[in-house]
């Protein structure tokens, strides 16, 4: 992969392809990372991955994964990306937590909110009015909120909490893996999805892929 992760597009593509799957996302770290994608390795890993789609038969979107920053800011290598994930990487009190990504989500433009409420990033436990705020900004903004199989987030009282509001918001599932044994491991996202929502709105069908 062309940031933090491990495995070549192809490697990734073949591995996706044994294990049945018909679409997927490589989301690199954008800029702000110190390995992250610039323009030039975005543009050859689009390369790579237009090859892949026709050798191996499946959907790949290029895709891009952004830090948010103080500011409530992402930053991305000028690059025609088909999917942006925007997502907090820094360990962070609630209120701060939650008061990024709102102001994000007000300000820029992006498609996916990642790994929301991961233990690793937000140092908060019980679920608050902020937590609120975060969701019904994603369903003014049409942002889909990521179901996190490696981070095991968000935490599955949060669909809980909004109830019949959760069949509003649109949802993402994703593997988050930066090996090749993880590639399409998003079991515990589906199995969460179906028991707490019985029906729910994919990002793929908002991309209508």
């Amino acid at each position: 992969m062309y940031s933090d992760g491990k495995g070549s597009v192809e490697s990734i593509a073949k591995k996706a392809k044994e294990r049945g799957l018909k679409v997927i996302a490589i989301a690199d770290h954008s800029s702000e990372h110190p390995l992250g994608l610039n323009e030039g390795k975005a543009i050859r890993r689009r390369t790579e991955i237009d090859y892949c789609q026709d050798k191996y038969g499946i959907r790949i979107v290029d895709a891009v994964e952004c830090g948010i920053d103080a500011d409530g800011k992402i930053v991305m290598p000028e690059h025609n990306f088909e999917l942006v994930i925007a997502s907090i990487h820094e360990c962070l009190p609630a209120e701060e937590y939650c008061k990024r990504i709102i102001k994000c989500a007000k300000s820029c433009d992006f498609n996916i909110l990642g790994h929301y409420r991961s233990s690793i990033f937000s140092t908060y436990d019980e679920l608050c009015k902020l937590d609120l705020e975060v969701l019904d900004v994603l369903k003014e903004n049409g942002i889909a909120l990521e179901l996190n199989t490696a981070h095991k987030a968000p935490p599955l009282e949060l669909i809980d909490l909004i109830g019949d509001e959760a069949k509003k918001l649109v949802y993402s599932v994703g593997s988050d893996s930066h090996s090749l044994s993880r590639v399409g491991d998003v079991m515990w996202a589906f199995k969460a999805l179906n028991s707490k929502l019985g029906k729910w709105k994919s990002i793929l069908e908002v991309f209508d892929v």
